[in-house]
């Protein structure tokens, strides 16, 4: 007899000393998190049996984050102090920002990669960056980069061979706001037709040093760019 399957999703920070650790490091510490709060995470089938969990899309290093989403399922319905007990037993950096409960009759992508197609960032010009760039300046660039037919960056395949890609297609929006913001949604999450962009390595095509920057990721968005 089947048991009941009880799906969440998390939104989460990722801030302070945590944007330095690796996604792969993001994910086996929030898998210690569940086992800290004893959470009875559903088990893959197979013989290595692993957690379902699913995660938003790779965050770069350096870059803060106040939407990483977490998908689980449960063998139980969650306490009423899991938020504080997530928490509690979390490191600084991490916030729940929402708490989610997905019907499991849900048809939405398995994986959030596969759900999450756009993502809004917010690149602050650091205070002792300022007068490296003035406004006229920026709002050159921006302008030049909304005209243009071309974003194209070169890349190494994992083969060692450099490739060059248009990314015009994975910038969906870009603003520049007080005069020291740059506001962009792009491309994220798998999809054959418009290829994923690091929103690191957008700054850099455009202003050279992304190290100028403090750069967020602030929320996610489906390919009909509702919130998620």
């Amino acid at each position: 007899m089947q048991k009941d399957i009880f799906k969440y999703r998390l939104k989460l920070t990722k801030t302070d000393e945590l944007r330095y650790i690796s996604h792969l490091d993001w994910q086996n510490l929030i898998q210690k998190i569940f086992r800290r709060c004893s959470i009875k995470l559903v088990l893959s089938e197979g013989f290595n049996k692993m957690p379902k969990i699913s995660y938003s899309p790779a965050l770069p290093i350096f870059i803060e984050s106040y939407c990483e989403l977490v998908n689980f399922q449960t063998q139980e319905p969650l306490k009423e102090d899991f938020i504080e007990n997530f928490e509690k037993n979390s490191p600084n950096g991490i916030k729940i920002i929402e708490l989610k409960k997905i019907n499991p009759d849900s048809s939405e992508p398995k994986s959030l990669e596969n759900l999450a197609q756009w993502a809004k960032y917010r690149a602050i010009i650091k205070n002792d960056k300022k007068n490296i760039y003035n406004s006229d300046e920026i709002r050159y660039i921006i302008d030049k980069c909304l005209s243009s037919d071309e974003i194209l960056i070169t890349k190494k395949t994992k083969k060692g061979i450099e490739k060059t890609i248009n990314y015009r297609k994975s910038l969906q929006s870009l603003e520049f706001n007080n005069d020291d913001e740059i506001e962009f949604i792009l491309k994220v999450g798998h999809n054959e037709e418009i290829p994923a962009l690091r929103a690191d390595e957008f700054i850099k095509k455009f202003f050279v040093d992304n190290n100028n920057f403090k750069i967020k990721r602030e929320e996610f968005f489906d390919s009909t760019f509702n919130v998620i």
